[in-house]
């Protein structure tokens, strides 16, 4: 599977903007946010109650619907954030 962009997840009337670094490989891979094995984003999002349940990257798009949203501040994907100039 070819890497590509992350899109943003973006809706009316967020509540709360999250904005990472950069996509990682596997997350450009899927086209998916937070998309690593072990990445923790998704357990720390419900830990914290923004969501009823811990949702897999692959349920990202109900984010919007709860108010959430996610964007990168560099869309190209690294294996590292320090890749990046």
């Amino acid at each position: 599977m070819a890497a590509g962009p992350v899109p943003d997840l973006l809706g009316p009337g967020l509540s709360v903007l999250f904005c990472g670094i950069n996509p990682g490989l596997r997350s450009a891979e899927l086209g998916l946010h937070f998309a690593r094995p072990g990445n923790r984003f998704w357990k720390v999002l419900h830990q914290a109650g923004f969501t009823d349940r811990l949702l897999d990257p692959a349920e990202q798009a109900v984010l919007p619907s709860l108010g959430i949203g996610i964007t990168n501040l560099v869309p190209r994907a690294s294996a590292a954030a320090d890749a990046l100039t």
